[in-house]
């Protein structure tokens, strides 16, 4: 732990941390509002559009935007893009048809949405994006998103910190052209390499198979059983979700590969806590739903009260291990 402290005082020292780290944070937030509103709220309709509902984050994320709505008062109508863009847009201006004043985005894709973005603008639609990124041209409040660069980073500067020799690391990705599953991964090599830079002079690490596991179970499933037909050497999992290493790590017992498979991934679902518990899994980085939706609503509350907020709010970055996660793991929470 010692050394994992002094990477990270090397790394603030070098300036080599993300500039979004310097950013403006939030704390863990409580199930009820910390923000009390001088404005009465209830004429206020927030529309949220969902990329998906494949899945328990976007699930709980969702469950969280809408509770957060209602307990400040306003009136909350939902749509869910099912994972296709066209049916992202086509879900926005269903919510525009409805006379939202507040647009709640979470875009699958940062350039195809920014058009929809604008219109919702020119309609006079105050729009902020959740949990994911959009175009700089997009007419968007605040973004409310993990700052998954830094996730990865303290992902990296873990396994640097266990100076295991020749690895041979696989990584599983979402989707293809997603800018999250990007800062995750970068954010991911960058720390290890100057984890190990740092504690070594030298790195030691081969990404040897990248696979796409659609941010679900039975896609990482699919991604681990191709990957370790073609690369048996690899001796280290990166899935950039919980949901995805989850359905990896059934095919890694499956073969008989739990000892010699680290698994890291990101978000903090429970079931992933089980496995750290387990000792399946080694750790995960931290991005609630919870945190997300609720703080997103807090920042739309802020701005009708007519307070600035930042462009970008970056959620709380935690690395959960066997000696964290009991502080983290709800076996009653939705995720």
């Amino acid at each position: 732990m010692k050394q994992l402290l002094s990477c990270l005082c090397f790394l603030l020292l070098m300036g080599c941390l993300p500039k979004e780290a310097k950013q403006e944070s939030t704390a863990q937030k409580s199930s009820k509002t910390t923000y009390a509103s001088k404005k009465n709220l209830s004429h206020i309709k927030v529309g949220y559009c969902t990329p998906t509902l494949d899945g328990p984050f976007y699930v709980a994320l969702e469950d969280a935007v809408k509770n957060a709505v209602k307990a400040y008062g306003m009136q909350y109508l939902s749509t869910d893009g099912q994972g296709d863009i066209n049916k992202q847009v086509m879900a926005v201006d269903d919510l525009l048809s409805k006379g939202i004043q507040v647009l709640v985005l979470n875009p699958l894709d940062p350039k195809a949405l920014v058009p929809i973005v604008k219109s919702a603008n020119e309609k006079g639609v105050m729009v902020f994006i959740l949990d994911s990124t959009i175009e700089d041209e997009a007419p968007y409040i605040s973004s409310v998103v993990a700052n998954n660069q830094l996730n990865g980073e303290l992902l990296g500067l873990w396994l640097a910190e266990q100076k295991k020799a020749d690895l041979k690391i696989a990584i599983i990705s979402g989707n293809q052209g997603n800018p999250v599953g990007r800062e995750k991964r970068l954010g991911f090599v960058r720390g290890l390499a100057d984890g190990q830079l740092h504690g070594q002079a030298k790195t030691n690490f081969q990404i040897v198979a990248q696979g796409w596991g659609g941010w679900n179970n039975n896609g990482g499933l699919k991604a681990m059983e191709d990957i370790l037909v073609a690369h048996p050497e690899v001796n280290t999992l990166l899935a950039e979700n919980d949901a995805m290493a989850l359905g990896a790590l059934k095919v890694i017992t499956q073969m008989g590969k739990s000892d010699a498979i680290t698994v890291l991934a990101f978000d903090g679902q429970k079931e992933a806590y089980v496995a750290i518990k387990n000792g399946e899994f080694a750790v995960t980085a931290l991005n609630s739903p919870k945190i997300l939706g609720e703080t997103m609503i807090e920042v739309v509350a802020r701005h009708l009260n007519e307070e600035e907020t930042a462009r970008t709010i970056y959620t709380p970055s935690v690395l959960i291990n066997k000696q964290k996660v009991d502080q983290y793991y709800d076996p009653k929470a939705l995720f």
